[in-house]
């Protein structure tokens, strides 16, 4: 199933330092950005960041919803990133719904 999948970062504005803004980085940001950067070579999402922005935005192959949460639970920025997960509806199984909506409401259908 797919998700499409946003996060963006939780602002917490002039309380950090910069010592803390470094951290941030070393341990939360860059080792979450490398898996999600594995996860795109691995095939499981297709994405990216917003250039300039702390946010991201891809779209999540996963085959539960378990596994949605597992998977984003395990990136290190997880809890400093505010989330929206919507699964997807493929395209197919959308045409196929119109054209059934279609013939219920022509007389012919």
């Amino acid at each position: 199933m797919q998700y499409h999948v946003s996060g963006t970062w939780v602002e917490v504005g002039a309380l950090v330092t910069p010592e803390q803004v470094a951290q941030f980085l070393e341990h939360a940001v860059i080792p979450s950005l490398e898996l999600l950067a594995q996860w795109d070579e691995q095939g499981k999402i297709t994405g990216g960041v917003f250039p300039g922005e702390r946010e991201t935005a891809f779209i999540l192959n996963t085959s539960s919803a378990e596994e949605v949460g597992q998977l984003l639970t395990s990136l290190p920025f997880w809890g400093m990133m505010k989330w929206q997960v919507r699964p997807l509806q493929s395209i197919r199984s959308a045409v196929e719904r119109e054209k059934e909506f279609f013939k219920k409401m022509t007389p012919t259908g």
